[in-house]
């Protein structure tokens, strides 16, 4: 079996300030799956959210929610300790910042805009025990440091992978632990420079255009040498 990890913020859509999905993109993995190929998405986004666009396109490897505190496939785990959503609403009180939408499906790692981390921030957050981060679409606060990389080391022990096996998609910071969990790299062009120095493959098209684009060459063979070069 091989696997295909994809981000979605940035990645799956069409450029990185939208939420629109790139349908191309989500097309070629549809086609790639029948190959064998099996394809799962890891994000930030909350569980509902994500599990309904997997079940929507169509997807079979699973699910990182949370930014990796919420695992799925055949079944959800929760794999991070839940916050006290009381040092939530104080946080939004003392820094005026909003808490997304998404929060009350959330129990692990809750998201606020605008996504500018403060030095007081990060001394709030400390003094409580709370982990702060910002993606580059919102800020990040949750009880660990644990990140997207430990979910995905947790979803590919369920799917019995090895890591050699699974190529990872990405475009921001926060990507950055999930990549180093897989055995190829892929970050699209428009990505972070910070997340293009892990790269094997930057693509040349931006979001989900360059996720077509690398997907492509994959179901052509175009790059298949490089891919087993790295163990996939």
């Amino acid at each position: 079996m091989r696997l295909i990890l994809v981000d979605v913020d940035g990645t799956l859509t069409l450029d990185r300030d939208t939420y629109l999905l790139e349908l191309d993109a989500i097309k070629a993995l549809r086609e790639i799956q029948k190959s064998g190929f099996k394809v799962g998405i890891v994000s930030g986004n909350s569980y509902p959210v994500l599990r309904a666009l997997y079940t929507y396109l169509g997807f079979n490897g699973g699910i990182v929610a949370e930014n990796g505190c919420v695992v799925y496939y055949e079944k959800l785990y929760e794999v991070c300790e839940k916050i006290n959503k009381d040092l939530i609403a104080e946080f939004e009180r003392l820094f005026n910042v909003k808490g997304s939408w998404q929060n009350v499906y959330k129990c692990c790692d809750l998201t606020f805009t605008p996504p500018y981390l403060t030095n007081e921030m990060v001394k709030w957050a400390k003094g409580r025990g709370l982990y702060i981060r910002t993606s580059g679409y919102a800020i990040h606060v949750s009880k660990s440091k644990k990140g997207k990389g430990d979910g995905v080391r947790f979803l590919i022990s369920l799917l019995g992978v090895s890591k050699g096996d699974v190529i990872g998609i990405g475009d921001s910071s926060t990507d950055i632990e999930f990549l180093e969990e897989v055995g190829f790299k892929v970050v699209v062009g428009n990505g972070e420079e910070e997340v293009k120095k892990l790269g094997n493959y930057i693509t040349r098209e931006k979001s989900g255009k360059g996720v077509v684009e690398f997907v492509n060459k994959l179901i052509k063979g175009d790059i298949d040498g490089g891919i087993r070069g790295a163990g996939i």
